[in-house]
């Protein structure tokens, strides 16, 4: 009898040792990127000599066997491992046992999910499809090598083919990734009135969800009580996206950028009170070492450094009007403020954005939005005009240091002296030494043209040719209580006929370009005062192209 009660404990034991344990993996970390996640777990499991068989529930529902990895140890390793999706119970099932008229309501809702599921992955595709147009675009044989164009045409060509890409990519991507935050509220409703449905019509049984499990054997050397077995996987389904508040002090002359991440999840798991890292780059590919292209040095001589810096702009296809320097006396220093300048940037450098604070994010919840990081920078500002195309003043910030910041491309709600203006885009390419920021309309202070022609002047019986005139006049009026600087632009026209001719050119102290035919001014107003700017001239041409000749 005693030993048949031996054999029967020895057996259960056996039994016991080979049996499968089921535990439940602790999420101790992840790590966000662009469209994709890196969740970083762990068990705490006794270890018995010889093989553990466990079965570790809760994961996400799009991990395959390939995608998990788990850590080794000097004292146990894995010895074989394979995943497997659960359904505890489907709802498919529970929603069979509801009336045909429930069901088919159930049916249509579950066609609508499937539709924006769909919708949902093919516009995470496109996404990573314009992030890989961006960077083949960022690499292109222009930015690395000039050398390698034998002509200013073909290399100026080159740019611009570059930069208009650049701008299409940028939008696309910007609207794609609103069509994703549009798709994945939709997708949060449907499930939750299928869930609503399924419950109304069971009996209040309760629906689970799915859940992937991980079938795995540790083979260990010798007993290891408390062994933590850690372990990863990279998983799809997750949405991630950066936009920034700016803060801009005028009087402080400052820009403050709070750089914020927006999270969203569909993996079936809830990230529960973990450290979540948000990354700018993506894990899991491997890349050759990059070769560099000479870098040619020369001398410059000094009293021609700027129209050095104007001949290469212009040979890198930038569009540079005359600079003008915007002094700010309290500030103590001065600025070159270019208009409508573009130049190849450096890129930006992948980041990564460790949370102090543990983060909960569940699984098919709505975007969460968390603040990231904040700097801040020294900033210019100046206020620019151009009466003849819009008779608006426009507010632009001039970050002289924005290379230090690290900026990411990206969408940003302005503040100016702690009130919101506007929305803007952060665009790192083409920013130059100084990155111009637009602010937006500055609508305490206004502008206005007006333009009188004179009736065409036919003197002389003899005389075979016409003279008109136009007067231009310009009211700059600032209604703040403070003094503001404006930079207003105008022009007037240049002829390439012989025989149509402008004369009698009168710019009441503005700044002409010849070549361009633009007159610049620099008004200083102090509170609550109004300016008037006149600019005149004159148009000679024969009488037979009378009603040919348009001034404006």
């Amino acid at each position: 009898m005693k030993k048949i009660f031996i054999s029967a404990v020895l057996a259960c034991l056996c039994a016991t040792s080979m049996a499968q344990t089921e535990v439940k993996g602790k999420i101790e970390k992840v790590t966000v990127y662009p469209n994709s996640a890196l969740v970083e777990k762990c068990i705490v499991a006794s270890l018995q000599k010889g093989e553990n068989k466990f079965v570790i529930t809760g994961n996400a529902l799009t991990v395959g066997t390939n995608d998990i990895h788990f850590s080794a140890s000097p004292d146990w390793f894995i010895s074989s491992m394979r995943s497997e999706q659960e359904n505890l119970p489907a709802k498919e099932t529970l929603a069979r046992e509801m009336p045909q008229v429930a069901y088919n309501q159930y049916v249509a809702l579950k066609s609508q999910l499937d539709d924006v599921n769909l919708k949902i992955s093919n516009a995470n595709i496109l996404v990573a499809t314009l992030n890989q147009q961006s960077s083949a675009l960022n690499n292109l044989k222009a930015v690395r090598n000039t050398q390698a164009f034998d002509t200013i045409i073909n290399l100026k060509a080159q740019f611009e083919y570059q930069r208009k890409e650049s701008q299409a990519i940028n939008s696309a991507r910007q609207k794609t990734m609103q069509e994703i935050e549009e798709l994945v509220a939709r997708q949060r409703q449907l499930n939750k009135e299928i869930d609503q449905l399924v419950k109304r019509y069971t009996g209040g049984k309760t629906v689970s969800s799915s859940q992937n499990d991980i079938y795995v054997t540790v083979y260990s050397s010798k007993n290891v009580p408390n062994a933590k077995i850690s372990y990863s996987y990279k998983t799809s389904q997750v949405y991630c996206g950066y936009s920034y508040d700016v803060m801009l002090d005028e009087a402080m002359h400052q820009a403050v950028f709070s750089l914020k991440g927006s999270v969203q999840q569909n993996t079936g798991e809830h990230w529960n009170n973990c450290q979540v890292v948000f990354s700018t780059a993506d894990a899991g590919y491997a890349g050759y070492d990059r070769q560099l292209n000479p870098y040619y040095l020369n001398y410059v001589e000094q009293n021609s450094q700027r129209p050095e810096a104007a001949r290469m702009a212009k040979r890198n296809d930038v569009v540079m009007e005359k600079a003008e320097t915007v002094t700010v006396a309290s500030a103590g220093y001065s600025i070159m403020a270019l208009n409508d300048v573009s130049v190849v940037g450096v890129q930006t450098l992948s980041r990564e954005y460790s949370l102090q604070m543990p983060q909960t994010v569940p699984s098919n919840e709505a975007v969460q939005t968390i603040l990231l990081h904040s700097d801040t920078t020294k900033a210019l500002f100046a206020r620019y005009t151009t009466p003849k195309l819009e008779e608006k003043v426009h507010f632009t910030a001039l970050l002289p240091e924005w290379e230090q910041l690290g900026l990411l491309d990206a969408s940003c709600n302005v503040y100016l002296n702690n009130k919101y203006v506007s929305m803007s885009n952060i665009v790192t390419s083409g920013s130059g030494d100084t990155m111009r920021f637009a602010v937006g309309q500055d609508p305490n202070v206004l502008v206005g043209r007006k333009i009188v022609k004179s009736s065409p002047d036919k003197s002389g019986v003899l005389s075979k040719e016409i003279t008109e005139t136009a007067t231009i006049t310009l009211t700059i009026k600032n209604t703040k209580n403070e003094v503001v600087d404006v930079n207003v632009k105008d022009q007037i026209p240049i002829s390439n006929v012989a025989d149509l001719k402008v004369l009698d050119v009168k710019i009441d102290g503005g700044l002409l370009d010849e070549k361009t035919g633009v007159v610049r001014w620099k008004v200083n107003l102090q509170p609550r005062e109004q300016k008037t700017i006149t600019l005149s001239y004159s148009v000679k041409y024969p009488k037979e192209k009378e009603h040919k000749v348009i001034l404006r």
